[in-house]
């Protein structure tokens, strides 16, 4: 596995994948980073190069749509909650009790929440577009400040748009 370090206007980022798909998108220090040291330092991997330019491509232009090859090691129940926050477009937000209700598991918030909470590809699966059922911020890895930005980022060019 390899990975590459590259700078957002939100911090230090790390990319990580395989020899054909993108595992990891995570902002250094964030909860749940794993410790890059059993990876190869390799920036000019193909795939690395892509999910940086494709992550600096959102910066610049935040309803981008990633087409990266993306595997992220998770459980069935945490690909089915990703598989739903990639449906959630940007600037839009929606409850963790939706996305549970979107699963057709609406007692799950707190299982939904969790899978969220790990989500190891984080921007290219919008994580950051999920919110408290009364429009609060709640829980993101790369904290709460970052969830904020990217979320006025979306929303601001959304109404640029329109």
């Amino acid at each position: 596995m390899y990975y590459s370090e590259f700078s957002t206007p939100l911090g230090t980022m790390y990319a990580v994948a395989d020899s054909q798909h993108i595992l990891g998108l995570y902002y250094h220090g964030q909860k749940y980073c794993p410790d890059m040291q059993p990876f190869q330092y390799a920036p000019e991997q193909w795939l690395l190069e892509a999910a940086t330019r494709q992550i600096h491509r959102y910066f610049s232009q935040p309803d981008y749509e990633f087409d990266l090859p993306l595997n992220p090691k998770v459980t069935s129940f945490q690909k089915s909650v990703l598989d739903v926050l990639q449906q959630i477009p940007s600037g839009e937000t929606l409850s963790y009790q939706q996305v549970a209700s979107k699963l057709g598991k609406p007692t799950a918030t707190r299982a939904v929440a969790s899978a969220i909470a790990k989500n190891p590809v984080i921007i290219a699966i919008p994580c950051h577009r999920v919110i408290g059922q009364d429009g609060s911020l709640r829980g993101f890895a790369a904290g709460l400040e970052r969830k904020q930005a990217l979320l006025d980022r979306e929303k601001a060019s959304r109404k640029t748009a329109a």
